[in-house]
């Protein structure tokens, strides 16, 4: 057989998880057109042929928890989401956590802008109103790799309700409802929730699930940041006689929306915030496991890093969040606030200390990017939650930040450990990744650690089932048709590496740090990154729904 591109002599692993054999692969119009064993080499010819004796062959590694839809409109995004690439990323999952770059009404325009200064480079035109016009916008354009996108229920809120936080009535609902059956028409692969994030967070379980359903309909995946990641938060009440850990009951709140509406769950990043609340970590796992065993299709996602991005209003109230900004010059509102957060960080024991500031939006504190609270409050002569208050002020309440203590820290990773290696957990990036500020080492890292250090090093997984985390099993939970498996007849996204030396060195003193061990990324059949760097090509496809 003749092909376009031959990759001869790799050890593949097709990402199912099977154990690896020595093939040839040949490629062809963007697709795998030959799998040929070791004996049966010489049958196929390429034009190119790419020499991988030695080395591991993979499908692209399938990114389920991406926030860059709103780097994608850009006619640059391949330079600033090259990092991606060059951990072997092919395909990405946008539209997380309740917040998309659609639908935009005139209503919520302004405040899509606004909220959306933490995960995008410069200010997006919004030359589309409804989803399919967005997806449109994005399959007419080159895309450096593949992308499926989730509507976000987040901005489908705002565009019915504008800045009205506050539960949603009957028409809400029907006018939200409209919204997402036009995002499963136009080919978004599912809905997502942020319910710890404003407006998402007034959001009832009712609500959720008449939304859920209509994606149901259409066997469209349900995703969700939950209403809560620690044992204590401010989204439950504290009434002793009927106790549970607030993570477990946002947990419990979230399955209870997938079965009433019958749709397919994926938890969002399960985490375990502030170290009183890893030892809920188990508890969380066998309310998953009796969810599915009693029927309900729903799994998990996380990533291999003890810290997360997220907005600088994580740590506010609900009763803060609107007009925060304005709330905060209020000393009344700044001492509610401070006692209500000293009582929360002594129950989860987590302090601004822990909190490290990526990017501040206000060019005159870019000075203090990359500094813990406490190191940004002596620097600023302020107590460190009052320097907390100030760049949130500063910033318009849009700084990013990164918190520390997520299922471990650098001592104890056994609550990581267990929700990584688990089964149905899939690995993702949860990454915001822009060209401002001090990054995650997520964007650089996170396969090459996972099969590096998680599985070579630490041996909590095999390689095969490391990497079926990362391809086979994302894209049967995106249902991403022709996707995740190294197989005849599916997309040519692979990954050329050395099982030897991959690895993800970058950490959060040294964020940027390149991946080691990756020799080249191909997307639909052409090579974009070699000796592992990545050149400027954009070959990537919009993958619709179905």
């Amino acid at each position: 057989m003749r092909c376009e591109t031959v990759i001869r002599g790799g050890i593949v692993y097709d990402g199912s998880g099977a154990p690896p054999r020595r093939a040839d692969v040949g490629i062809a119009g963007g697709r795998i057109v030959a799998l040929a064993p070791e004996s049966e080499a010489a049958a196929v010819e390429g034009e190119r042929v790419l020499d991988a004796r030695g080395l591991a062959l993979a499908p692209g590694f399938i990114d389920l928890h991406s926030h860059s839809d709103w780097i994608l409109p850009q006619a640059d995004h391949g330079r600033i989401l090259a990092p991606l690439l060059e951990q072997g990323i092919t395909t990405i999952v946008t539209g997380n956590c309740g917040f998309s770059p659609a639908p935009v009404e005139p209503r919520s325009a302004q405040l899509l802008q606004d909220g959306s200064e933490l995960v995008r480079d410069r200010a997006l035109p919004f030359e589309w109103r409804t989803h399919r016009e967005f997806l449109d916008r994005l399959a007419a354009a080159p895309l450096a790799l593949n992308v499926a996108h989730l509507a976000g229920h987040g901005s489908i809120r705002l565009a019915v309700m504008g800045d009205r936080f506050e539960p949603a009535r009957d028409g809400d609902v029907a006018a939200m409802g409209q919204w997402v059956r036009e995002a499963m028409e136009a080919g978004c692969i599912g809905l997502s929730t942020g319910l710890g994030y404003a407006p998402g967070m007034f959001a009832s379980p009712s609500e959720l699930t008449a939304l859920a359903a209509i994606a149901a309909e259409y066997g469209a995946l349900f995703t969700s940041h939950v209403r809560a990641y620690s044992w204590i938060s401010p989204f439950f009440s504290l009434n002793p006689l009927r106790w549970r850990a607030h993570n477990l009951r946002a947990l419990d709140e979230i399955l209870a929306v997938g079965r009433g509406a019958g749709a397919r769950l994926q938890v969002s990043h399960l985490i375990f915030v502030g170290r009183a609340t890893w030892r809920t970590q188990r508890d969380a796992i066998v309310a998953i496991e009796r969810a599915r065993d009693a029927g309900l299709d729903v799994a998990f996602d996380t990533f291999p890093y003890t810290a997360g991005n997220t907005t600088i209003r994580v740590v506010y109230p609900p009763w803060a969040q609107h007009g925060l900004p304005d709330n905060l010059a209020s000393p009344l509102v700044r001492a509610r606030v401070r006692t209500e957060l000293r009582v929360l960080r002594r129950l989860i024991a987590i302090d601004v200390s822990d909190i490290q500031l990526l990017h501040a939006v206000e060019p005159t504190l870019a000075y203090l990017e990359g500094k813990r609270f406490d190191e940004i409050g002596a620097l600023l002569g302020l107590d460190p939650l009052d320097a907390y208050f100030h760049v949130t002020r500063a910033s318009g309440a849009k700084a990013r930040v990164m918190l520390f203590q997520y299922s471990g820290s650098a001592e104890d990773e056994h609550a990581l450990r267990d929700t990584l290696t688990h089964p149905l957990n899939a690995v993702e990036t949860d990454t915001i990744l822009t060209s401002r500020g001090h990054h995650n080492p997520a964007s650089f890292g996170t396969f090459p650690r996972l099969l590096g250090h998680y599985a070579r090093e630490l041996g909590l997984l095999s390689l095969p089932a490391a990497i079926h985390k990362a391809t086979g099993l994302p894209a049967e939970r995106a249902r991403l048709i022709g996707r995740g498996l190294l197989r005849e007849g599916y997309a040519a996204d692979l990954v050329l590496f050395d099982t030897a030396t991959i690895d993800g060195p970058a950490d959060f003193d040294v964020p940027d740090a390149r991946p080691r061990g990756l020799h080249a990324v191909l997307v639909n059949g052409t090579i974009v990154v070699e000796d592992g760097r990545y050149g400027g090509a954009c070959h990537g496809a919009l993958l619709r729904r179905g």
